[in-house]
């Protein structure tokens, strides 16, 4: 992970997405959001809603998204995802990229949350980097235990060196 840029770090992240043109997605911990532009650059009529809890991370994401903002592809708000409101049925995919709610002691009610968040076949994809391949396996299988709980199904988890994605298909 030394060495590489955050471009380089979250351009994995959106082309294991695989962002369709009109897709809707929800990014949930977005930090610089970086991801939430690599994202909507594959967009043409659909839309990212990107939310952190922190006002700092928020700003950082609003200026370096500020020409999609203006384009209507982006929204950036100030959000917990435990807590903020949205309307469910609204996503094809919910996202997160080294989030540690979703490996460490994930509340059930937000994986159910999320699963009323997606539409029906929709997707939640759970990104994870690790200094180790040792330590990025264990989160992806603490992750996939979480997720295999809940309302979800197909879930899988690849692990490629010090990163994993895991993902799991809303029923």
């Amino acid at each position: 992970m030394a060495g590489v840029s955050a471009v380089d770090r979250r351009r994995w992240v959106v082309e294991a997405l695989a962002v369709g043109p009109d897709d809707r997605l929800l990014e949930i911990g977005c930090g610089g959001g970086t991801a939430t532009a690599l994202a909507a650059e594959r967009l043409r009529g659909g839309h990212v809603l990107a939310i952190d809890r922190a006002a700092s991370a928020v700003r950082r994401a609003r200026e370096r998204n500020a020409a999609h903002i203006r384009a209507g592809t982006v929204e950036v708000r100030q959000a917990d995802i435990t807590a903020v409101e949205l309307p469910e049925r609204s996503f094809d995919t919910v996202f997160a990229v080294n989030v540690s709610l979703f490996w460490l002691a994930t509340p059930p009610r937000l994986l159910d949350r999320i699963g009323r968040l997606l539409v029906p076949g929709g997707t939640l994809r759970v990104f994870a980097e690790r200094p180790t391949h040792a330590a990025v396996e264990a989160v992806a299988g603490q992750a996939a235990a979480a997720l295999r709980t809940r309302a979800f199904t197909l879930v899988t988890a690849t692990v490629t060196g010090t990163r994993a994605a895991v993902t799991a298909t809303n029923a």
